[in-house]
């Protein structure tokens, strides 16, 4: 997958993280499969959720 295109991508994506969550620790290795994959899954849904769900600059103005 080059990018998540949809809400449904997006959330099987997110479920994919929250399983390689369980079985990666700091302790494994840089080329652990396990901790690439979550990397380049982390990347895809950190691009999708900038476009997405994009964060405004804080106003102090009430």
């Amino acid at each position: 997958m080059a990018q998540i295109k949809t809400e449904k991508q997006y959330e099987a994506a997110c479920g994919r993280i929250n399983e390689l969550l369980r079985v990666v620790t700091n302790k494994t290795p840089a080329d652990d499969k396990h901790l690439l994959e979550l990397d380049l899954i982390s990347d895809l849904v950190a691009d999708y959720e900038e476009e997405h769900f994009p964060v405004e600059t804080p106003s102090l103005m009430i």
